[in-house]
């Protein structure tokens, strides 16, 4: 029993102290359990030191460091009354620059940045913690968005951002904002060559930041090479596809560099708040899905004379499709039957000054073609025939070429087209005496024009010259010229009505208007003028957009003296040098359509158009129903205002 006693005095008088035994070395220890990430244990340390030396500020930073680890707002709260002022006196200059240096971090890291700023100014320049300091100031002055002050700070702490790749970062960024501060300020200026230093800087900082990338679209545009800004979008979207207004932007450029395909695809994938809402990118979108159109209709003319007559009913069918690259093209047959009234016993026809007796019905039908391509240039061409079973059969086709400014479209081309007016202009008929085929007329037309402006005012005008053949027909020639305006009048909720006024004026060089060898059949004064008012009501109602239109003309005809063969010279002296006579009429005139077209579904809609014109060259009326159909769903297939299928024209490919 005695000799355990001894043992366990002998091993209690060999063991050490207890730990530190002062201030000095308790602060040691908790410096090293700080660093070793035991924050609690440094604090109970740090305590210790505070305790048995209160004046020492390094063991009252020890303590309030650590107190920050474990509970920050006491550490927060802490900081103010830290330190006795004269216990930092006494401290050498360079210690104490040391210690307000140490003090200026924590309280970055606390968030008490105006106790930090004064720490940090307090440490002296010639102290070797001075650029330690500055450093911590430059951190200060980029929490505060200062970048310029944030980049005085960093020259004067060269040293130590050498040594510390985090500062080396920081102050690259503080440069980059600086630089695209000046870029955005030479942006707004319209200054390219001030905006172009400061991207080069941009690009060298940070090449591929989203910032840079946008600075390099808004430095293309205002440079204004849209080519540039199309890429610098792109890369942005590439980086960041989520960027503000850059989908919008791209769609913009792409529409300038006349793209249409590729701006519809980026507004569906990257845009499609905007596609729901722009009837642009919508009009785009239903031409450039490929749909089948149909449509059955037919006109009723009637002119001077009984075989003046037209009826032609017409069935159309066409599949229009698209490729990115090519273009749109569009492939129509047209299934024509016109018929006309026989002509009465007595009239002239043909070879006939009076025709013996009344002649054998007057019809013909066929099928047509036409086949439309439209790059993406701006170009269309047309190619296509007549149908081959008409009594006359022609080629027609077009170039067109459509520029489009801000201020509206501006239009020029060259165009083939069928004349219309009555059978023998359409299809062509035969000679009941020498059982010879004429007719057919064909109108080669060169045209320019424009439309321009918008709702509230647009002006329209076209200048166009043309040559008129046919098949044992007369060349003839004419000009034309039609302007007009509509502004708007009246406005409510989804509907628009617009009034104005319309005025055209034409002529021919010869009359060639009649039913005998040498004659066309087709409406050619030596002079036309029509003038008068107009008015369009336009607009929407839920699954449904309409167009009613009109006006009344004041027509003034004049039409001279021709001979009855003016291409047969003998048959015109054998028939006794026949002549038809001049003639001169004026009075009103009116026009009336509507239109309205439904949204069966989102890739199906169906329409009507009914038309009738009475005027003194002929009365006419119009009818026509049709269907058009989407291979997919589109955001809005209803055209506002509708655009019926059966043009009086050529098919426009716009």
């Amino acid at each position: 029993m005695g000799l355990m006693v001894a043992l366990v005095a002998t091993l209690v008088l060999a063991a050490p102290a207890d730990g530190p035994r002062d201030a000095a070395e308790w602060r040691a220890q908790s410096d090293a359990l700080y660093s070793q990430g035991d924050f609690r244990a440094a604090l109970d340390a740090a305590e210790k030191a505070r305790l048995l030396d209160p004046s020492d500020p390094w063991a009252r930073y020890s303590w309030v460091r650590a107190l920050a680890a474990v509970d920050p707002d006491s550490a927060r709260k802490a900081m103010p009354g830290l330190h006795d002022p004269a216990a930092l006196e006494a401290l050498s200059d360079d210690e104490r620059a040391r210690l307000e240096t140490a003090l200026g971090y924590l309280c970055l890291d606390l968030g008490i940045e105006p106790l930090a700023a004064m720490y940090f100014t307090e440490v002296p320049p010639a102290t070797p913690s001075y650029a330690q300091a500055q450093a911590g100031l430059a951190i200060l002055s980029v929490r505060r968005g200062n970048s310029r002050q944030a980049l005085v700070h960093f020259i004067a702490a060269r040293s130590t951002v050498r040594l510390d790749p985090s500062l080396a970062e920081l102050e690259r960024d503080a440069q980059y904002q600086v630089m695209l501060s000046e870029f955005v300020t030479a942006r707004d200026l319209r200054d390219a060559n001030a905006a172009g230093r400061a991207y080069s800087v941009l690009d060298e900082l940070r090449p591929n930041h989203p910032a840079t990338l946008r600075a390099r679209a808004d430095l293309a545009d205002l440079r204004g090479d849209s080519p540039a800004r199309e890429r610098a979008l792109r890369d942005l979207l590439a980086v960041d596809r989520q960027a503000s207004g850059a989908a919008s932007q791209l769609v913009d450029t792409l529409l300038d560099l006349n793209r249409p395909y590729d701006a519809f695809v980026v507004a569906r994938d990257l845009a499609p708040e905007r596609l729901a809402v722009d009837p642009g990118l919508q009009a785009i979108e239903r031409d450039w899905v490929s749909h089948v159109e149909a449509a059955i209709g037919g006109r009723w003319r009637n002119g001077q004379v009984d075989h003046d007559h037209l009826d032609d009913p017409e069935f159309q069918i066409a599949w229009a499709g698209s490729h990115p690259r090519w273009g749109r093209i569009r492939i129509s047959a047209n299934a024509l039957y016109p018929e006309s009234d026989r002509v009465p016993a007595g009239d002239p026809f043909g070879s006939f000054v009076a025709l013996p007796a009344i002649s054998e019905s007057q019809s013909d039908e066929g099928i047509g073609a036409l086949m439309q391509w439209a790059p993406r240039n701006g170009v269309v061409l047309e190619f296509g025939m007549t149908p081959t079973s008409f009594e006359v059969n022609n080629l027609i086709g077009a170039l067109r070429f459509r520029l489009d400014s801000a201020e509206g479209p501006w239009s020029i081309g060259f165009d083939r087209s069928m004349v219309r007016d009555s059978l023998l202009s359409l299809a062509g008929t035969v000679d009941p005496l020498s059982g010879q085929t004429w007719g057919g007329v064909i109108r080669d037309r060169a045209y320019f024009g424009a439309d321009l402006g918008d709702e509230d005012l647009s002006i329209y005008g076209n200048l166009s010259g043309a040559v008129f053949d046919g098949h044992r027909v007369d060349s003839n020639t004419q000009w034309r010229a039609d302007a007009g305006f509509l502004r708007r009048a009246a406005s409510g909720n989804g509907w628009t009505a617009r009034f104005g006024g319309s005025v055209e004026a034409e002529g021919f060089s010869s009359n060639r208007s009649h039913f005998t060898l040498g004659h066309g059949g087709y409406f050619s004064p030596e002079k036309f003028v029509s003038i008068g008012p107009a008015f369009e009501v336009f607009g929407r109602n839920n699954a449904r957009s309409f167009r009613f239109e009109g006006g009344l003309t004041w027509q003034a005809v004049r039409e001279e003296a021709s001979d009855f063969f003016p291409t047969d010279a003998a048959l015109q002296a054998a028939s006794g040098d026949p002549r038809y006579p001049a003639d001169s009429r004026d009075g009103i005139a009116a026009r009336l359509a509507a239109s309205v077209e439904w949204r069966i579904s989102d890739r199906v809609v169906a329409g009507i158009r009914l038309e009738g014109v009475r005027g003194e060259d002929a009365d006419e009326v119009r009818l026509q129903v049709y269907t058009r159909r989407w291979d997919g769903a589109i955001s809005e297939p209803l055209r506002e205002p509708p655009v019926a299928m059966l043009a009086p024209e050529t098919y426009f490919l716009n």
